[in-house]
């Protein structure tokens, strides 16, 4: 499906919706973008040089400062 004939088939359903359902409507698509954001801000931080910084071998040594409280 073509974004623009998917966007007429969401109008012709969201049409008909009473409001109490275009309110679930809105917040179902809100959910979406946002979790799309995050997505890519999390992309955007694990291919930082700091997070490769941060998992690399001469850090290892935290993993043993730490091991008690994971």
């Amino acid at each position: 499906m073509h974004p623009l004939e998917a966007k007429q088939k969401l109008e012709e359903i969201i049409s008909v919706l009473p409001d109490n359902k275009l309110k679930e409507v809105i917040d179902f698509a809100s959910y979406l973008r946002d979790r799309e954001e995050a997505e890519e801000l999390m992309k955007m931080q694990m291919s930082s040089e700091a997070y490769s910084d941060w998992l690399s071998p001469g850090n290892d040594i935290y993993d043993e400062v730490f091991k008690d409280r994971m």
